[in-house]
């Protein structure tokens, strides 16, 4: 039987204090990292803000592509095998 498993990724964006990023409405879904990534990096440079050169994902697959912990913004880009 052949594999039928894709990786889908997730776009979070996440800019308000203390908001619980898993229950944010309307997340875009890409089929490519490319496709989410190239979405993330339209949204930071249209509200000027400054993108991150990571794209390794971390233990929870996800990647920080841009990080304010002083205000608690945050946007990733999260990796899911369906």
């Amino acid at each position: 039987m052949e594999d039928s498993k894709k990786d889908i990724y997730i776009v979070r964006i996440c800019l308000q204090p203390l908001r619980n990023p898993l229950v944010i409405d309307n997340m875009p879904v890409f089929g490519t990292y490319e496709g989410a990534y190239s979405y993330a990096e339209k949204f930071m440079k249209t509200n000027k803000m400054t993108i991150q050169t990571n794209t390794s994902f971390d233990d929870r697959n996800r990647n920080y592509v841009y990080q304010d912990f002083i205000d608690e913004q945050f946007i990733w880009i999260e990796k899911h095998n369906i």
